[in-house]
């Protein structure tokens, strides 16, 4: 994809999107209000989520430029996994809200080695928490589904974590 056409994409719902930010395009009346609030709750919560996966694919790999053998291996194929996610969510984003959504450049700082690691484990652990809290809250079945199985696949990373700690101290 060249630059023009991304730059297109992006702007594309801009539109829109800044006629709902800015206020101008209001609710007609309380009940569309109603209506409008989850709506905006959802596309929040979205976004939340694609920032945290793929600022953790960008953590994942810049910690594997530091590590060697399966360690390696383990947080690369991490860093794909949060990638995959980014995109699904990305995917449902545009099916919900007919824009799509563009994070900004993502860079982390990665401290040693073994706070690093543990940093993951963790950010791991909140994610798992927080896409199980959104699944339980949303009313949209789809969304549900990919928030259940994407805490699935934050757990699984926060067990590969936590067994390269483990290992790390012995």
């Amino acid at each position: 994809m060249d630059i023009d056409q991304s730059i297109q994409e992006s702007l594309a719902g801009f539109e829109t999107l800044w006629r709902r930010v800015s206020g101008a395009e209001q609710p007609k009346n309380q009940a569309e209000e109603a209506k409008s609030a989850p709506r905006l709750r959802e596309e929040q919560t979205m976004e939340t989520f694609i920032q945290a996966e793929l600022c953790a694919a960008a953590f994942d790999k810049a910690l594997a430029r530091m590590l060697q053998g399966k360690e390696r291996a383990v947080l690369l194929a991490q860093a794909e996994d949060a990638g995959r996610r980014a995109g699904r969510l990305r995917a449902e984003y545009f099916i919900c809200t007919g824009t799509s959504y563009t994070a900004e450049n993502i860079r982390q700082p990665i401290p040693g080695k073994l706070a690093a690691l543990r940093a993951a484990l963790l950010r791991e652990e909140r994610l798992m928490q927080d896409y199980t809290q959104a699944a339980g809250q949303t009313a949209a079945p789809v969304l549900q589904t990919l928030y259940t199985a994407h805490a699935n696949g934050s757990a699984a990373h926060a067990q590969a974590l936590r067994n390269l700690l483990t290992r790390a101290f012995r």
